[in-house]
């Protein structure tokens, strides 16, 4: 629940945090619907570590959420519907190391865009809610370099 009479630093932080959430979630679901699939390997050890690291971001968004008063919006059923649909065909159709790198890789894109795109709309956040998104950039950079070692 926010509060009605929000500056515009805590409603920019409200959204950009509220994105980081839905981001970092999403990321985290996704990759627990693609791991069920891959049966053992240094790929699913490192998808695991990408996982927790979503579960860290959301979590911190969360924590920050709750000092504004504002609660994190879930992401919706149908995107979630979605996703988990297209992970599990792609998966069936190839479940080779370099092709769950690549749709990893795809995954992390999305992840970079639309947190690029949440700081560019939100350019009155304060610094906490820009250096939690800037650190999100950093960790799906860091998470494309490592897959691309698979391809």
């Amino acid at each position: 629940m926010e509060q009605k009479n929000q500056t515009s630093v805590e409603k920019d932080d409200t959204a950009l945090l509220k994105d980081i959430y839905q981001d970092a979630k999403m990321g985290e679901e996704t990759l627990k619907t693609l791991l069920k699939t891959i049966e053992s390997g240094q790929i699913k050890s490192d998808l695991q570590a990408q996982m927790a690291g979503y579960a860290e971001f959301y979590g911190k968004a969360q924590k920050e959420l709750a000092k504004l008063h504002a609660d994190p919006e879930e992401v919706g059923p149908l995107t979630k519907a979605s996703s988990y649909l297209g992970v599990k065909m792609n998966a069936m159709l190839d479940r080779s190391p370099s092709h769950v790198a690549e749709m990893t890789i795809q995954g992390s894109t999305m992840g970079i865009v639309s947190t690029t795109e949440s700081l560019n709309k939100h350019p009155e956040a304060g610094r906490e809610a820009k250096r939690l998104a800037n650190d999100v950039l950093a960790f799906e950079q860091r998470n494309i370099e490592r897959m691309k070692t698979y391809l």
